[in-house]
Parts: structure tokens; sequence; C-alpha cells
């Protein structure tokens, strides 16, 4: 047990009186003292923190699918495609040496996979197994039966890579091209993050084990490869740099105590607070299983943004912990031990709670953002500042009362002489010793220089001030964002690494879905007519054979690959024989029936890109959907947004001409007339030069014709007006005649056909094929006809919140804290005008970013509220203790200066200790992490000087009225308190106590007489600067007299103790 005297039983000289009254900390309730109470307490909640971080730590999980709510239609349309497809569960591996003309190792690594199955349940782990000689031995053996030429190259940049060269550039033949090995993970394996990541490593360990594939020379890819990635750089992040971050941290905040003991107190209770804000997130999950009834919890498991967060409350808890130690400080050399630690809570209580609040509210306005993570990192990043809060003024006056700092460290008077280690360690620590000293000393010359200077010219300053905050804040307006999965990974990440040589060698990776949707009235086998006789005309539409849907797919899949940022694109057409092209249509009817036959036979063979659509009770619905997978670079700057508007032009107007035919086939009904045989004439502007019977190719007339004449039975003509223009009268009146026996004259433009009806002849029936205008609201997957989906349109929408989200957030933020501060100030102008200072660090810093084309991503996004939350803590401080100035009797000045007294070399302490100390994150190989730390260090120092320069010039000008209401703004005239040179601001070496009250008088020992009544406890300092708490308020110049005397006093005490 430690023999130190509390400040229940030392007096302020250090005297020891155990007889006095003890303080509130020191009371007896049911036989113990209120602090072995409170310490009770706190120890029973910090008992969940050991389990709590280690489940949260294991739950973490980063799947681009959960970013968004389930609400999106993005959302919607992927669990939709996953719900019939194999999805994108898929472990792609492939190594050095892995070729078409060395298999074995390949296919000894597929047969060890489809071994693996769960140990209790049986099924296998990897429900399809796919390798690149397998898919060319479907190719060529196949209902496709194409040629290996023809295989390879309807695969190449999929599943096999390009041929290989030599020094010299020659080739080195089809055995030289790098193949790979796809293994879709059952969908039980994704559901567990721990599960999907012993499913990656055995893919890599059995390869390694059993194949003796070197494991230097393996590279992975695939969604679930990503998020396992992301999972372990984050937990590496975490644990390496977290302690590094605090060893920093600990010097820094040694250098500003100079106190080993204060240093150590004040970093514990930090870190109990940062560990208790991620045990939160565990136990949260805990309470929607339990009480919710959720299968897996929604918000309590940890993702790699989560990770960050501890780093915050940490900050946060740092920021009030540093606070209550000065305010502690200032107690004791101002008014002793005795009650020391109960006047500084009273002094503390108050700002700290409102700063914990009003960050809180902060934070807590990123909840409202509809991405998955930022939402999470909101909500418990503002439950874990109100619970550091709880701690903090729980574990610290516990401490302070029990163990108090001796009165040498408190005047940091102590000599530090090591007395063990070895010289050269005994030299540094002398030298770090005398560094520290300097530096405190350096702190408070440079505070009192920045006062005096701020406070006198706070016009200029103020001016300054403002312009370059509005000239940044236009960088606003030019703010981007970037959200890519990998991204989050540092470029000499293994992940990154893999990805360049399997899209140098193999192809891309990332997955972008188009699924087309048939109706079951645009189906039919090659036996039916194209159109049904028995609908309606109305509802006539043009049914398709296997065949001629295969034709469809093959359409749109040559149109995506067309893009540039796709590799290649899978398909049933890919897996099915060429079309026919050429001969007399019954030969043409005869392929197309054989085509048909065996595609429908191959359904099972094809069910990773041809299902029949079911609803969400797996009863069918009579659509069919086709799938065409594509691959897009992960590594190149794709803009997202572009690239599906893109790809949406290139499949769209495709879809269009099936459209427009449908159209058609519905007019014809309602006149009566079958299809089969028809004579349509397509009216066009003017023709291919090259092909005078055929309009200008990739025109949507172009595709139009190119399907009609596929149509069955269709008698074509196309007929271009610009010709019949050119022709003489009686040509054109020979040429109306012909047009007029068609029956079916259409034209895709409205002048087009107005051009060729409004001449002299026999009189034409032009029908403009128009299609409706899309919807107002994007049509849900199982009502459209196209639906793209995947990680790509996934990580767009994604994008695009999050912009939207940083700027409600910040709004949200920005106003709910104005509303409390105009509450706490009584006065909606100063609440107005205290917002200035706050909003300063991200205007700077965002505007900045918007200015220097920096994008903002998922990392950068939340730096914003927890900067918002650090200004408006050093905000509230510093306008509390300008607040009791005034009601001192100070003038604004003089109050400014006071406030900078108390406050400044706390936040100071506060920006270099958590700023430094999470600019060690800067580090990171995680990426989100490494721009955190990075901004976190250059918005504390702009809100920094939001605080001590924007802030104190607003006081002492024209809008320091709204703080203080008559207040004068300068002593008054002759009082030497308003001229001279700065004081550096110093601590009180000689105290003023508060004195215990005497002790009661033992009863005599031969007198029956009762003892005297004990005298009660002194009367709490209602304010640290009075000297007693019934003082009056001082008249102005009075009060800035006293404030420059007590100046003098603190800095000869300090001359006389150096």
């Amino acid at each position: 047990m430690s023999t130190n005297p509390t400040d229940d039983d030392r007096a302020a000289d250090g005297s020891t009186e155990p007889s006095a009254p003890p303080s509130f900390l020191g009371r007896q309730t049911w036989g113990l003292p209120h602090y072995l109470w409170i310490a009770l307490a706190v120890t029973f909640a910090l008992c969940f923190i050991p389990r709590g971080v280690r489940f949260a730590l294991a739950s973490n999980t980063n799947k681009a699918e959960d970013w968004l709510p389930a609400s999106y239609a993005e959302s919607a349309d992927l669990q939709w495609f996953r719900d019939h497809f194999a999805g994108e569960a898929f472990v792609l591996i492939s190594w050095e040496g892995c070729t078409l003309g060395a298999p074995q190792k390949l296919q000894e690594l597929q047969a060890e996979l489809a071994a693996v199955t769960d140990e209790e349940g049986g099924w296998a782990w990897y429900k399809r197994i796919l390798s690149g000689p397998d898919a060319i031995e479907q190719l060529t053996t196949g209902p496709a039966g194409l040629s290996n030429a023809a295989a390879l190259a309807r695969l190449e940049g999929a599943l096999v890579g390009p041929v290989q060269t030599d020094e010299a550039g020659q080739s080195l033949g089809d055995g030289s091209r790098t193949t790979c090995l796809l293994a879709y993970l059952d969908d039980k394996l994704t559901e567990n993050n721990l599960l999907m990541r012993r499913a990656v490593e055995r893919v890599r360990d059995l390869a390694v084990d059993e194949c003796n594939v070197p494991r230097a020379a393996i590279h992975m890819g695939g969604p679930p490869v990503d998020n396992i990635t992301i999972d372990v750089e984050g937990e590496k992040t975490l644990i390496r740099l977290a302690g590094l971050s605090g060893l920093v941290g600990i010097a820094l905040a040694y250098a500003c105590f100079r106190s080993l003991y204060l240093t150590g107190m004040v970093f514990w209770a930090a870190g109990a607070s940062a560990g208790m804000s991620l045990a939160l997130v565990y136990w949260f999950g805990g309470f929607e299983k339990l009480l919710l009834g959720l299968d897996q919890p929604r918000l309590g498991k940890a993702d790699a943004i989560l990770m960050s967060m501890p780093a915050v409350v940490y900050v946060l808890a740092l920021s009030g912990a540093i606070h209550l130690v000065n305010y502690y400080r200032d107690e004791r050399l101002a008014h002793g031990l005795w009650g020391a630690v109960e006047r500084a809570v009273k002094v503390a209580w108050g700002p700290c709670l409102l700063a914990a609040i009003t960050t809180a509210v902060g934070l807590g306005s990123l909840g409202a953002s509809d991405i998955l993570p930022i939402q999470k990192f909101g909500i418990f990043s503002a439950i874990g500042v109100l619970v550091a809060v709880l701690l903090l003024f729980s574990i610290l006056p516990v401490f302070l009362h029990r163990f108090p700092p001796d009165q040498a460290n408190l005047e940091g008077r102590r000599k530090i002489r090591p007395s063990w280690g070895p010289t050269w360690w005994r030299a540094f620590v002398l030298t770090a010793a005398a560094r520290a000293g300097r530096l405190q000393a350096s702190l408070g010359r440079l505070c009192g220089r920045l006062a005096h200077f701020v406070t006198r010219r706070h016009g200029i300053t103020t001016c300054l001030c403002l312009a370059v905050m509005a000239a940044v804040a236009v960088g606003l307006t030019k703010t981007r964002t970037s959200v890519q999965l990998l991204g989050l990974l540092d470029d000499g990440c293994d992940l990154i690494v893999d990805y360049h040589w399997l899209e140098g060698n193999l192809g891309n990776l990332v997955p972008m879905e188009v699924i087309l949707a048939l109706d079951g009235d645009q189906l039919r086998s090659p036996e039916e007519p194209a159109v049904d006789p028995e609908a309606a005309p109305e509802d006539a539409r043009y049914r398709m054979t296997m065949y001629e849907r295969s034709q469809l797919v093959r359409r749109v899949q040559s149109s995506v690959e067309s893009l540039d940022e796709i590799s290649r694109a899978l398909s049933a057409a890919t897996f099915s024989a060429d079309p026919q092209t050429g001969g007399s249509a019954s030969v043409r009817g005869g392929v197309e029936y054989a085509t048909s036959a065996k595609l429908e036979e191959s359904r099972e063979s094809l069910k990773d890109y041809l299902r029949k659509e079911r609803d969400t009770e797996s009863q069918p619905t009579g659509r069919e959907v086709w799938r065409v997978s594509a691959r897009v670079t992960a590594l190149g700057e794709v803009d997202y947004g572009t690239f599906v508007e893109d790809l949406k032009a290139r499949v769209e107007p495709e879809l269009d001409a099936y459209r427009l035919r449908d159209k058609l086939v519905k007019q014809l009904a309602e006149r009566g007339v079958e299809l089969r045989g028809a004579r349509v004439g397509v009216i066009t502007d003017k023709n291919d030069p090259e092909n005078p019977r055929l309009p200008v190719a990739g025109t949507d007339a172009a595709r139009l014709v190119d399907l009609l004449k596929s149509s069955a039975g269709v008698s074509l003509t196309v007929y271009p007006v610009a010709k019949h223009e050119a022709e003489d009268a009686d040509t054109q009146a020979k040429r109306r005649g012909q047009l007029a026996k068609f029956d079916a004259l259409v034209a895709l433009d409205e002048a087009v056909a107005e051009r060729l009806a409004s001449g002299e002849g026999e009189p034409l029936n032009i029908e403009v094929l128009k299609l409706d205008p899309p919807p107002a609201e994007r049509l849900a997957a199982t009502e459209s006809m196209s639906v793209y989906t995947g990680v790509v349109p996934l990580v767009y929408k994604t994008q695009r919140e999050l912009l939207t989200s940083l700027k409600e957030s910040i709004l949200w933020a920005t106003g709910l804290i104005a509303i409390v501060m105009v509450f706490v100030l009584r006065s909606p102008l100063a609440g107005i005008a205290s917002m200035i200072p706050n909003v300063f660090p991200i205007v700077m810093v965002f505007g900045a970013l918007g200015w220097y084309g920096f994008k903002i991503d998922i990392g950068t996004m939340m730096t914003a509220s927890v900067a918002l939350g650090v200004a408006v803590d050093d905000t509230l401080h510093f306008v509390t203790w300008f607040s009791r100035g005034i009601r001192q009797g100070l003038d604004r000045r003089s109050a400014t200066e006071q406030a900078y007294e108390r406050c400044a070399t706390a936040m100071t302490q506060t920006t270099l200790i958590g700023g430094l100390g999470l600019a060690v994150f800067a580090v990171s190989t995680f990426t989100p992490t490494q721009q955190f730390g990075s901004l976190m260090i250059t918005m504390l120092a702009t809100a920094l000087v939001g605080d001590l320069i924007l802030l104190p010039a607003l006081l002492c000008g024209p809008l320091g009225r709204f703080f203080a209401p008559g207040a004068p703004a300068l002593p008054p005239d002759g009082d030497p308190s308003g001229d001279g040179d700065a004081v550096p601001f110093v601590r009180t070496a000689q105290p003023t106590p508060v004195e215990p009250p005497p002790p009661a008088p033992s009863p005599e020992p031969v007198a029956a007489a009762p003892a005297e009544e004990p005298a009660s406890p002194p009367e709490a300092v209602a304010d640290p600067t009075p000297e007693s708490a019934s003082e009056e308020p001082l008249s102005p110049a009075n009060a800035a007299l006293r404030s420059k005397l007590q100046g003098f006093r603190r800095r000869s005490a300090t001359d006389s103790s150096s």
C-alpha cells in the first residue's frame, strides 16, 4: 500500500493533518470512501473492454456491397443478381509458370480444392471450380465445337493471357499463355469473415503444400481476396502503429508536463476511453442479435474505417484529460492541496461536458450518412466521446485524489537525476529533461507574445484571417471524390503487386455485370411463329428462339468489349457456336433450329450465364435472364461514373433496336398484317457510301435494319430520302407508287419522314418509330430489360453519396453545434459568431484540397467532423474563461488575456500530443489511416490557429460585444494594464491555500464534558480566480489592475524558482 498522503490528510503546505475532515472524495459511505466506490465502479466497467476489443477486431469485415443500404436500387440489383448467379465471391489464383503448356499443378490444385468440405455439415467450400484448360475443353468439345485458336481468342483476357515472347520478340506459342483457376466460395463462407479468410488462405496453402508452388510466385485476386487483405492491413496498422503513436504521445506529454506520473495518468485515461469505444462495437452487436433478432449485426461489427475510431476518441479524451490536469495544477498552485481535485472538477466539468456534447453532435451527424462505414464511424465515435467523459471524470479524480503529484512536479522545479543505468542513458535523460523544460518555457513565452499581439491588433488579425478563409473557401466548390476498394491499400501492398502481375499477364479482375431479362412473351421454340397469333394487337411482340436470344447476347457482349477499360466479357454466347451467315433461308432455318436445341440441352452447363428468373419465394416468374460478365481494370484511373454511362451508351442502342422491332410488330398487328412475308420499308436520310443498300454503319437505323434482316419472314427494303430527292419527277412518282404498296413504311426521324411524305404523287403513310421516354424513376431489376450491377455501379453510387454525405454532415454538425452554442452563450449572435473559428479548420483544409485537386475519399471525410469537435472543445474552454473574466469585472481585452493564460497552454499541448501522435499513422500502408493521420495533424494545427488567433481577435473586436454586452473593450485610459510588454504565461509558484477547517479538539481525559462540534469544511470555491467565493466583482479598472499585478507576481515567482 502506498504511503503517499492524500489531499484528505495533507495540508496545503505539505504537512500531515490526519484529523482534518475529508473532502468529498475522502468521505465514507457504507464504510468505504467515495473515491474507492468510484474506482470499483470504473473497474467493473473496464472489465468489459478486453473481451469486447478482441471480438470487435475479429468481426472486422470489409465488403463494398455492404456500404449502401439494401433500399438503394444498386444494392437491390446486386442482391437480385446474386440470387440467380454464382456471384462475385470467387478467388482467382495463378503463379509464375502457370501456363497452358504446364497445366499439371493447376489440375492437382483443382482436385485438392474439390475435396475440401466443411467438417460439420459436409458441404463443399468451393461450389464451383473453373480453370482455363477446362474452359478451352468446353469450347472445343462442347456444343460450340470451336477450334483451339477460336477458343483461345474468346477466352483471352479472362481465363488465359496473351502469347508470351522471347527476348528477340519471337512468339513462344500458345503453350506460353498464362492461365488461372477460379474457385467460387459457398455463400456460407461469405457470411462469416473468419470462414472467408480461412477459405482464401486455404487456396494458397494447398497450392504451396500440396502442389509445391513457391509461395513467393503465387498471385491471387478477386473480391474475397480484396476484402481479406483490407482486413489484414487495417489490423496490422492498428497493432503496429497504435503503439508507436502512443510512445510519441507519451514523449510529447512528458515534454509538456515534465512528470512521468501526470503523463502516465493522462494516457491511461485516454487509452481506457479508446479501448471502451472499440469494445462498445462488439457489445452493441450482441444487443442487435439478442434484442433485435438479427442473424448478423448490422452496426455492431468492425470495418476498416471504424478501426480509426479509437484514435479519434483517444485524441478527444486526451484533450479533456490535459485540460483537467491543467485545471488541477492551477487549483493546487493557487489554493493548495486540500480539495484541489473537487475544485478542479467543478471548474472543468462544465466546459468539458459541453465540449463532449457538441463534439458528439458533430460526429453523430455522420450517422445520417447512407454509407454504412461512415454511419457506424459517426455513431460509435459520438457514443465513445460521451463515454470518455464519464471515464475521464471518474478515473482522473480518483488518481489525483489518492496519489496526488508532488508540488515540485506541478511547479516544474523537480530536478531529474537518474541514479541507475549506463552513462549514455543518464546523459540522455538529463538532456531530454532539460529540453522538456525549455519547451515548456518556450510555450509560455510564445503564448504570452501571441496574446499580446492578437489582443492589440485584433482588427488586422480578424480581417486577414477572414480574407484568407474566404479565398480558400472557393476551393470547396472544386472538391471531388474517389471511392475504390483497392484505393484503400498502399501501392507497395502485396495485393496491389499481385494485381499488377495478373492484369499484365492474364486480364482485368473487377467484375461488371450486364444482365438481360426477357419476358415470357418474348420467348418461343423454333416451331412456333414469331408473333403469337392469339395475342391482342396492342400486346403483340416479336418472340425469339433460343438462337435469336443468344444473338442478342452476342451483340451486347460485342458492345461491352468495345470499351477500353474491359479486357474481356464472358456470356452464354461465348460457349455457343458462331452465328450462321449466308446460305438460303432453309439452310439458315436449319442451323437456327439445331443451335436452339443444343443451347436448350446445355442449360445446366451454362447456368453461370443463363437462368430462369425466380421471385423471392423461389417461384418462376416466366422471365429468362442472360448474364454478360465483364472484367474492368482495378488499377487504372477509371472514373466509374463516366464508365457506367459509357457502358450504357454502348448497350442501350442495341436493345433499342429490339424495342423498335416490337413497335413495328405492334403496328403491323393493328393493321392485321402478319409479320411473316410482310414488306417493310425503312426510310433513311442517306445510306452508307460504301454500301448504298444499307444505312450508315453505327446508326440506330443500321442496327434496326440489321435486326429486321435476321427476323423471321420479313421482306426488307432500305430507301434513302437523299437519293429520292436527287431523282427526276417521273422517277420520284414511280418510286412513290412502289412504296405505297409496302405493308409498312417506317422512319426513325420525323424530319426524314416529312421530307418523303410531303412530295407530289401518291400519298405515303410513314410511321415514325419512337421509343417511350424512360420512366422518371429507375425500374427495379424485376421489371427492367437491362440491369447493370456488380461492384462498379455500387462504388459509383457510393462515390456520389460520399460527397453528399460530406456536405450534409458538415451542415448538420455546424447547425446543431451552433444551436448548442446559442444556448450556452445565451445569445443567438454570440452563438453564430462562435462558429466562425469552429468551421475555420474545415474550410481551410478542405478548401485547400479542392484548390489542389486532391480527391476526397472515405478516409478523408471523417476528419471534418473530428476537427469540428476539437475546435469546439477548445472554443468552449476559451469562451468559458473569457466569460468568467467578464463576470469578475475585466474588460474584454483583459478577459481575453486571462482566457489565454488559462487555456492556451492546454490547447497547444493537446495539438502537439494528439496531432503529432496521430501523425504516426501517416506512414501506414492502409490508405484511409494514412490520410487520416496526415490530415488530422493539419486539421488540429489549423483548429489551434482558429482558436488562438481568430477567436481572441473576434472577442476583442466589434463581435466581442455579443459575447459580453456592456463590458468595455479596453482598460480605462491611463491604466497600466493596458500597456507594456507581453508577459509569458507561467504557473503560480507560491499558492494561496484553502485551509482545511481546524480539527475538533479531543475531550479532556478527566472531564466528562462533551467535545466541541467539529468545524464544517470550507465553502466551495466558486471560481478559481477570485480569492474567495463571496468576493464581489471589481470595477473594470480595479479588475484589470489586479490581473496585471497577478501577472507580475507569477513572473517574479518563476524568476525566483529558476
